[in-house]
């Protein structure tokens, strides 16, 4: 065979099939790219308006890439730069164009391919993606939406002070709506607030409950145009303070803790009240367990109130009011105060202080015991006035009593009588005037003997009185406040002087408070930025609208996530805090809730303060509804019902005394309701729409339990049924009745007066007042069953209830409540303690109704019961007679008082026994010690009747007080000593008289007398070469 065929043959395959790989190569076209978002950080810190184009294989090609950027409908021109890379095998073309995006731009991004792989395309392959620039998490079209949500914000470090921490949780539900260009959202939730702040000089814990936690933020356009934060809860505070060796610890109970921060159009507002009582304790003892203090104590009063707005402190309320014990131990000395009064106030409103007082009142003992080789002393003092006082600023009273005596192996007294004498004009040493206060202090210090030590400085018996006027200016803030001082002293150093010191006074303004971060500069905002509607897999995007909290986020894939019932349609994504943090999630990419989260967690530090600290937050949030654009079709929705209608507090009064949450509870299958009203025409209202949105008083949102506020201005009383009507959001509505009840608000007591309003038990009192009830009142009564007393009734005279009485004998001393009873005309009674003193208010019957009687301010009705010291029934003169030995007899005296006596005592002065050292004695009703019979009012004490003692009138002093310590005046009792008529028979029958007897005695006590003397003296010698009197 010849090799020609085979060739020839070839090439005329050759020649037939190459044109058909020609023409098909030229048909076949490349796969379209995919367009992604790429806004991301460019060189000058700011998001790129860029997108990546990536194409299905890595080969060559030839388009023409462009954007169309629409805003407002008007057409924006750009040019775009583009660049080429292979990613994953896969040519990617990056485009970035020199326009800005802006919310609610329209984009269009267009890829037209006209050549691959060097091989022209008959017909363009043309590719497009449009979007709408939207905000994350906010859909385009009008919607309304459910959210459930649960946050930690947790923020704890340590320092060289030691740990510090702010923990704030969450749990609640969400509720997101738009209408047009506005988006608002809100929270409402519980949760609790901890705060721990360490430092070198003690510690601070603040634990809440918060009961209410709200948030709420209004975006217009894209913009953040209001933000609302406000919390509301009780709990404990936790104050420890360490001075040296004391420790002072204050714990209260928080009653009322509210924190608003709110941002509205760029004005930075934040609120805080704490409203708490407690327990006061101070603990001090040295490190050998010798010297203690320890005070306790009831706060009675806590209150910090601030307010600042745009970094100024608009508004600052500080008080504190306590009463406590204060005891004091050393080895040798104590000391036991009882602050009646500890006051600390003070308000500054813009930058003034309109309010302030500092006040310290109280009373005490204090003792010691000193010994100096062989001889002790004791001092014994009572501090029986304690009284500073300052307000607004001025010194008001400086009062200060006290006083004392020594005993021991030195004997005198002492004393301090400090007080304000006048307030004037003087002038300093530069002839500046000045209002001051005169401060007059006296001081005495005497010794009436001494029988061993070297106490006091060796000073001897002797007298010193030392009298000082000090002219303080009366501004308390000012320093060097004395401007002149006078001062006469007498004793054994006397001096006198007047002088007014150089450089005084200085004059120092009061500090106004400045503004303080309440939450440790933590904005509680998550990421927030533009994306574009809908959103694909592949997208990246940089939020980066919230200062330090920028994320970025990175489309993944699409997926269903079935929420209220329903998959929807998602693109799920991963992002990255370009701080530290996670977060991820899926977002709806179909339908008109386009760019809605469906679920998101986060886990993030958030940045704060000046020293880069961080704050850790953790958050999941998910859609537990959709009721706008509504899912649920005509055929398969039902109409919603009523479940039942109630009171959330329980109860609700008439005639406008008070406000209540009224509660319809709906049940719907499809969960789309779209209004609930109730008709209020029975209690005198109008048709009134209720929410399930935390408003008006709904506690939780989306619960079904639709919720407004109302009250009953007129004079319904009983069970009233009310129509409710709801209607879904096709319409679909549905009426349900129900009965609530009304509470008859009985009469309330205004204009009152009682006069007098102060006396012992025993006086009569008048009262006139006034009572109002819509429903007329029938009867005014005063109760005093409780304190010994009976009901009694008043009289109404020319529309003024005018009564009387006396006050009980059985009504203990000090400031009494009194108890009325009121009834109106349906027979409703009132129990009260308070009268109305704000009475009729014409604004507060605008909103409550024309039967209020205002409760702004609320006054106790009281008496102040004066304590009668004990009556002591003077027995006239007392005749006794004097034997020639010593004999005991008996002082009984009648002592009575109302509230019982507790201590009785007599100066028996020479009749005191030489047992006693003290010529007071008590006195004693017990039955023992002398008394006859025991509970029977006559008080005894035995008197010992000595043979030295002279004949003659003698003066017994008795003194009693009763159990609230009122002691009464001393009494005085004349005692007669008469000789008593008795003879001794002498020898032989003859009468010894009794003057001879007395004679004998006296000479037989002068013999013995010299022979102790003798006897003492010839005894050995101390240490000191002194005999036992002292005689060398």
């Amino acid at each position: 065979m010849s090799m020609r065929k085979p060739t020839v043959a070839l090439v005329l395959v050759a020649m037939m099939v190459l044109p058909i790989a020609i023409t098909a190569s030229a048909d076949e076209q490349p796969l379209p790219p995919t367009i992604n978002t790429s806004w991301l950080k460019g060189m000058d810190g700011l998001n790129e308006h860029a997108y990546t184009v990536t194409f299905e294989d890595n080969g060559s090609y030839q388009s023409n890439i462009s954007v169309t950027h629409l805003r407002g409908g008007q057409t924006l021109e750009n040019t775009v730069f583009t660049t080429w890379s292979s990613h994953e095998g896969k040519r990617v073309a990056r485009i970035v164009a020199n326009t800005s995006l802006e919310w609610g731009d329209e984009i269009t991004v267009s890829v037209s391919i006209t050549s691959w792989n060097g091989n022209a395309l008959q017909q363009p392959l043309e590719s497009d993606r449009s979007f709408t620039v939207g905000t994350w998490n906010q859909p385009m079209a009008d919607h309304e939406v459910l959210l459930k949500t649960g946050w930690d914000l947790d923020q704890t470090y340590f320092n060289e002070e030691g740990e510090q921490g702010f923990a704030l949780n969450f749990n609640g539900q969400g509720w997101q709506l738009r209408e047009g260009n506005v988006l608002n959202s809100w929270e409402l939730g519980n949760g609790t607030l901890t705060t721990l702040e360490n430092t070198e000089d003690g510690a601070t814990n603040l634990t809440l409950n918060l009961e209410s936690i709200w948030k709420n933020e209004t975006v217009q356009s894209g913009v953040l145009t209001s933000q609302v934060f406000d919390a509301r809860g009780n709990g404990i505070l936790h104050l420890v303070t360490f001075d040296g060796e004391s420790r002072s610890t204050v714990t209260a109970n928080v009653s009322d803790g509210w924190f608003n921060r709110s941002m509205i159009d760029g004005d930075l507002d934040e609120r805080l009240r704490i409203e708490a009582t407690g327990d006061l304790s101070i603990i001090e003892q040295n490190d050998e367990g010798g010297e203690s203090l320890n005070v306790t104590g009831e706060v009675s009063v806590f209150l910090l109130e601030t307010w600042d707005e745009n970094g100024v402190r608009r508004l600052q309320h500080t008080q504190f009011e306590a009463l406590a014990d204060m005891v004091m131990n050393d080895d040798d000395f104590a000391m036991d105060v009882s602050l009646d009064g500890l006051t600390v106030l003070e308000r500054w409103e813009e930058g003034v202080r309109t309010e302030q007082k500092n006040e310290f009142k109280g009373q005490g003992t204090f003792g010691l015991n000193e010994e100096d080789e062989n001889s002790s002393i004791m001092i014994n003092g009572t501090i029986h006035d304690l009284h500073w006082l300052t307000e607004d600023g001025l010194t008001v009273t400086d009062d200060l009593h006290m006083d004392g005596v020594i005993t021991g192996d030195a004997q005198g007294s002492f004393g301090i009588v400090r007080t304000i004498e006048e307030t004037g004009n003087q002038a300093n040493a530069t002839q500046q005037v000045f209002l001051v206060n005169v401060i007059h202090q006296e001081t005495w210090f005497n010794i009436t003997g001494i029988n061993g030590g070297n106490f006091f400085d060796g000073q001897g018996v002797g007298a010193n009185h030392n009298r000082t006027w000090d002219y303080q200016v009366v501004q308390s803030d000012w320093e060097n406040r004395t401007v002149r001082l006078v001062w006469e002293e007498t004793g054994a150093d006397p001096s006198s002087g007047d002088e007014r010191p150089e450089n005084s006074p200085i004059q120092v303004n009061a500090t106004q408070p400045e503004s303080e971060d309440l939450l440790g500069n933590i904005s509680i905002s998550r990421e927030t930025g533009l994306m574009p509607i809908p959103m694909i897999p592949g997208d990246t995007l940089r939020l980066a609208g919230q200062d330090e909290l920028a994320l970025i986020v990175t489309a993944q894939s699409t997926g269903n996530d079935p929420r209220d019932g329903f998959n929807l349609h998602v693109v799920n994504w991963t992002g990255q805090y370009e701080n530290v943090g996670t977060a991820s999630g899926a977002i709806i990419d179909q339908g008109p809730l386009m760019g809605l989260l469906s679920s998101v967690y986060r886990v993030l530090e958030i940045p704060y303060g000046e020293e880069n600290e961080s704050a850790n937050f953790t958050e999941s949030q998910v859609v537990d509804r959709i009721l706008s654009p509504s899912i649920i079709t005509a055929e398969n929705n039902t109409a919603p019902q009523l479940i039942d209608i109630y009171f959330e507090e329980g109860i609700i009064y008439g005639e406008g005394g008070s406000a209540a949450t009224l509660v319809a509870h709906i049940a719907d299958a499809e969960l789309n309701v779209d209004s609930v009203t109730v008709d209020l025409t029975p209690l005198g209202g109008d048709v009134t729409e209720l929410n399930d949105r935390g408003l008006e008083g709904d506690s939780t949102i989306g619960d079904n339990r639709f919720s407004t506020r109302i009250l009953v201005p007129g004079l319904e009383t009983g069970n009233i049924t009310l129509n409710v009507t709801a209607t879904d959001t096709w319409d679909v509505s549905s009426s349900g009745s129900g009965s609530i009840e009304v509470i008859n608000l009985g009469p309330r007591l205004l204009d009152f007066e009682i006069l007098p309003d102060t006396g012992p038990r025993g006086t009569q009192m008048i009262i006139n007042t006034r009572a109002y009830d819509g429903h007329g009142v029938t009867s005014v009564e005063l109760d005093l069953r409780d304190v010994g007393g009976q009901m009694e009734s008043f009289d109404l005279v020319e529309g003024v209830w005018i009564g009387n009485f006396t006050v009980p004998n059985s009504m203990v001393p000090g400031r009494q409540v009194l108890n009325f009873v009121l009834t109106d005309g349906l027979g409703q009674r009132t129990f009260t303690s308070l009268w109305h003193a704000d009475g009729v208010n014409s604004t507060m019957q605008q909103i409550y109704g024309p039967h209020h009687i205002s409760e702004n301010v609320m006054k106790e009705i009281s008496i102040d019961v004066v304590n009668s010291a004990p009556t002591i029934t003077n027995p006239g003169v007392l005749s006794f007679e004097r034997g020639e030995g010593s004999s005991t007899v008996l002082l009984e005296v009648a002592i009575a008082d109302v509230d019982g006596v507790l201590v009785a005592r007599a100066n028996l002065g020479v009749f005191t026994p030489f047992t006693s050292q003290d010529t007071w004695q008590n006195m004693y009703d017990d039955g023992s010690n002398g008394d006859k019979t025991a509970n029977d009012g006559i008080y005894t004490a035995q008197m010992q009747l000595r043979s030295s003692i002279p004949l003659g009138t003698h003066e017994i002093i008795v003194q009693a007080s009763d159990s609230y310590g009122k002691v009464s005046p001393t009494s005085s009792i004349a005692v007669q000593l008469v000789q008593e008529e008795n003879v001794f028979p002498g020898p032989e029958g003859s009468i010894l008289s009794t003057g001879v007897m007395i004679g004998l005695l006296v000479v037989f006590g002068i013999g013995v007398a010299a022979v102790l003397f003798i006897s003492v003296r010839n005894k050995p010698e101390n240490l000191d070469k002194e005999d036992r009197f002292g005689f060398k």
